[in-house]
């Protein structure tokens, strides 16, 4: 159906993007920002993730002289992440992002953000998943010899894969225009909107397949010929994801 007959269309100058919670009135012309947030975060966490990153790349590289696919898939997803943040702080920068929802009118003409959003949907689901490939494989160089444990993390590479490329074309099918609809109309639609709905639920695997990456090496890692202290020293550093 046509933009020009809908009654959104009718009332488009003064029709927020989202309704104001209780109380508050939509500022169009000078929207608060939480831009300053954003900054602190990127600030505080880029150089601990290009810190980390760093150590292990040299110690793998250039001390252990091993050079394996989980180093492959994990100097690509930091790169991905630092892309990402970057990107992130692009559109943040151009006031894209960091604007409250009813800060915005639905007739606005501006197509970037929105297209940055998608942008950021499309690669967020691969994005993690590169990032669970990696420990995945380190995890089949380590204890790849047990048959079980080849099948456990087969099944958790293949279904996390699964899962976030399905919930990535979904998302940006969800919120893409279809027909004479811009950016910003489309993602005001009831049909955007269920794309929250798979937020959550994606909120939840990445928690739930988190566990699994967590859970996965204790077995293997006690069995290890090892002093107590030392095994528990390898699952602390699988723990903290700096393995």
């Amino acid at each position: 159906m046509s933009t020009a007959s809908s009654p959104l269309s009718a009332h488009l100058p003064s029709t927020p993007f989202r309704a104001p919670p209780p109380g508050v009135t939509p500022n169009f012309d000078h929207p608060n920002s939480n831009a300053s947030r954003a900054y602190i975060t990127a600030g505080v966490c880029i150089p601990i993730i290009v810190l980390f990153a760093s150590l292990r790349i040299y110690s793998n590289l250039y001390i252990h002289r091993s050079r394996t696919w989980s180093d492959f898939t994990f100097m690509l997803s930091t790169a991905w992440a630092l892309i990402y943040q970057g990107l992130t702080m692009g559109a943040v920068t151009q006031g894209f992002f960091g604007v409250h929802a009813w800060d915005l009118k639905v007739d606005d003409t501006r197509n970037a953000p929105f297209l940055f959003a998608l942008l950021l949907e499309s690669l967020y689901g691969p994005f993690i998943w590169i990032i669970k490939l990696s420990m995945f494989l380190m995890y089949l160089q380590l204890f790849g010899t047990r048959r079980y444990f080849r099948h456990l993390v087969w099944a958790g590479l293949l279904l996390s894969g699964l899962y976030y490329f399905s919930a990535t074309v979904a998302s940006v099918v969800l919120c893409a225009p279809r027909g004479r609809q811009t950016y910003i109309m489309s993602f005001a639609t009831p049909r955007c909107r269920k794309s929250i709905q798979l937020l959550v639920v994606t909120g939840i695997y990445n928690v739930m397949s988190d566990l699994y990456l967590l859970l996965l090496p204790i077995r293997e890692t006690m069995r290890l010929h090892n002093s107590l202290r030392k095994r528990i020293g390898v699952l602390a550093v699988f723990m903290t994801g700096l393995a």
